[in-house]
């Protein structure tokens, strides 16, 4: 009788496997999130790319923020989400708004076009 003592294919980076595993799971999490988690989804992403950021960078990038605050295509959008009668509509407008915000991000500091273009590319990773 021959008793197998192991169940993980041979792999030469035992680590590599775990995170396949780990991506493969999160990529199918992904694809079955509730309205809620697609909204965490998006905000976590934003939060990860800032946190990367140069602390000129971050500064940069609040003070565009604050400066957008009064645009009042940024209070109707705001005012949208808020307003959204369904979590799908709910998810919908906030995806709108965040496309509204960093446009106006963009068109308020210029230089910070390519802190814009990764938080865009990593949400739109999250909204496949």
């Amino acid at each position: 009788m021959k008793i197998v003592t192991r169940c993980l294919p041979r792999c030469p980076y035992p680590g590599l496997f775990f995170a396949g595993v780990l991506f493969l799971g999160s990529h199918l999490q992904a694809q079955t999130q509730t309205p809620a988690q697609t909204l965490a989804s998006m905000d976590q992403c934003r939060e990860q790319v800032i946190n990367q950021l140069s602390f000129s960078d971050k500064m940069k990038m609040r003070t565009a923020m604050s400066a957008i605050q009064g645009n009042p295509e940024f209070i109707a959008a705001n005012h949208a989400v808020t307003n959204a009668p369904t979590p799908e509509a709910q998810i919908e407008a906030r995806k709108a708004f965040a496309k509204l915000k960093l446009d106006l991000v963009e068109r308020q500091d210029p230089s910070l076009k390519p802190t814009i273009d990764k938080i865009r590319a990593a949400q739109a990773a999250v909204l496949r």
